[in-house]
């Protein structure tokens, strides 16, 4: 009979730093973001960051709620809807 090697475990796993970790990085406000690449190619939406004035930034709010629509929902609409009448004209 032939002697087999005994398998290598693996060192286990820090869950609970790493639980620890991701719920401080919750409560930072601190969000992970996947780099631009993956989305791409997966076909889904690129985050960006703009930054609004605080009175126009709630107009937005009030016409989205308006609308039964998300903040960025409206925001897209606006802008696709702006740049095809630029396009137009």
């Amino acid at each position: 009979m032939a002697v087999a090697q005994i398998p290598r475990r693996k060192p286990a796993r820090d869950t609970e730093g790493a639980a620890a970790k991701f719920i401080e990085g919750a409560s930072s406000g601190a969000r992970i973001v996947p780099p631009a690449d993956d989305l791409v190619a997966a076909g889904k939406r690129t985050p960006a960051m703009i930054r609004f004035d605080t009175n126009l930034l709630a107009r937005v709010d009030r016409a989205a709620k308006q609308r039964g629509v998300s903040r960025s929902a409206w925001v897209a609409f606006t802008l696709s809807k702006a740049l095809d009448d630029d396009e137009q004209a």
